[in-house]
């Protein structure tokens, strides 16, 4: 690891995290033993942040030289709540850091789990494996904020996580019992549960642009709904062959139809007779070549990153009918030759370029997953109960955001931001192994 303009002794990182953790300490007040709790709480953020090869709980206790019985004790039966943690990293970061360029995303990631008793673990398809497999997924939301220049420079942070539970457990009250799973706990569809999370965010006012996802959540008209009802703007990617569309100025005309008891009459729209809708896919093979535009987003690792884009104003349609979802669908042509296409909500006056940004700002929610898991341990929890899980899913999430926060506050103006990894060995791996058990 080549670490990033030089290295500060360990006691000074250690003074640096104390100060931060403040901000967290009224989280495990206000019952009996609560110091204990407190101790155990600032040990274990230390402990998934120190460089080591295990992230799990007894390589964390070893690292940190802290009782294995004391985290567990943390973890499974300590009262606090992780949601009421999760606001405060939402509040910090966006003291911190939010900006109107901001923008919400959501998508899920899978870990690998053997057996059947972690909860909502289930032989079930996940992106992250490319199959499907035994596994765990957890829906997440991340806050980003774009750079102008490098990609990598963009400032990121989780702001929630909650695990699918896929239907076939409640259909075990046994199994859901054992694992923890709390009796008012019903079935969600992922969408579903990123709403929840998106609106933790938006009662906490984070300042952002838009909302992104990928195809999984866009494509879902339900999802797409709610933001709509709530005025939220977005550009969500959906399935080029499942959504279709006519032009936004195909004329519309209202109908009326009896409901079943035939005592009212319901107000929808249709549309004149030989008006014929088109899924996404097809539209875009019907686009000149020269009405493509090649449109660069951010300089990559690799050189600049760009596709060939273009877009028009369009109507959703459903089952031949026209919604009143209109809007701008964007197109994208990659380099290799993949079609990807963008709804777009609510930003009627953006340029084709600020759609495009917005677009392509959702790989730091992969990243994002990506270091919790490799850099946090969040993929390396042993414990099979719900409550377990959330717990330390909301150690690695504050964890991670006193990560960002040091990217951020450590560099000089116009300099490259340090990468997470760079970050932690800034900070703690100088003169650790003189004090703790760096495995």
């Amino acid at each position: 690891m080549v670490y990033w303009r030089g290295l500060f002794k360990l006691g000074a990182g250690l003074k640096q995290l104390s100060g931060f953790f403040k901000q967290f300490s009224h989280h495990w007040e206000g019952w009996s033993r609560s110091n204990e709790t407190k101790h155990a709480a600032r040990i274990y953020l230390m402990g998934i942040i120190l460089p080591g090869k295990r992230k799990n709980m007894s390589s964390t206790s070893r690292r940190v030289r802290l009782d294995l019985n004391i985290i567990q004790q943390f973890l499974t039966d300590s009262p606090w709540d992780p949601i009421e943690v999760t606001k405060t990293v939402i509040r910090t970061i966006s003291s911190k850091n939010a900006s109107e360029k901001g923008v919400i995303i959501v998508d899920d990631t899978g870990q690998k789990k053997k057996g059947q008793k972690s909860p909502g673990v289930n032989r079930q398809y996940s992106g992250t494996l490319g199959k499907i497999g035994n596994c765990q997924i957890a829906v997440g939301c991340c806050y980003s904020i774009p750079r102008e220049v490098r990609n990598a420079d963009a400032v990121y942070c989780p702001t929630g996580m909650q695990l699918y539970i896929p239907k076939e457990w409640f259909e075990d009250e046994k199994r859901c019992k054992e694992a923890g799973i709390p009796d008012y706990l019903e079935f969600q569809m992922k969408p579903e549960i990123s709403l929840n999370l998106i609106k933790r965010i938006l009662k906490e006012k984070v300042p952002h642009r838009a909302i992104t996802a990928d195809t999984a959540y866009g494509t879902n008209g339900n999802f797409r709904r709610e933001l709509r009802e709530q005025e939220e703007l977005y550009v969500l990617a959906v399935s080029p062959s499942e959504i279709s569309i006519v032009p936004e100025d195909t004329s519309v005309i209202s109908a009326e139809t009896k409901s079943e008891d035939d005592t009212s009459q319901k107000h929808t729209m249709k549309f004149p007779k030989g008006v014929k809708t088109k899924t996404a896919d097809i539209v875009a093979g019907e686009i000149s070549d020269d009405d493509w535009e090649e449109v660069e987003w951010s300089e990559g690792t690799k050189g600049k990153l760009s596709a060939q884009f273009t877009r028009m104003r369009v109507r959703v349609t459903k089952f031949g009918k026209p919604t009143d979802e209109t809007g701008w669908m964007l197109f994208e042509k990659t380099k290799y030759g993949e079609l990807k296409v963008y709804m777009c909500w609510g930003l009627d006056n953006a340029s084709l370029e600020e759609l495009v940004s917005i677009a392509h700002i959702r790989w730091t929610i992969e990243q994002c997953f990506k270091q919790m898991k490799r850099e946090l341990g969040l993929d390396k929890f042993e414990g099979r109960k719900w409550k377990e899980w959330r717990h330390h899913a909301a150690m690695v999430m504050l964890a991670f955001c006193y990560l960002m926060l040091l990217r951020v506050e450590e560099a000089l103006p116009g300099e490259k931001l340090p990468t997470l990894p760079q970050a932690v060995g800034r900070y703690f791996v100088s003169m650790s192994g003189r004090y703790l058990n760096v495995d």
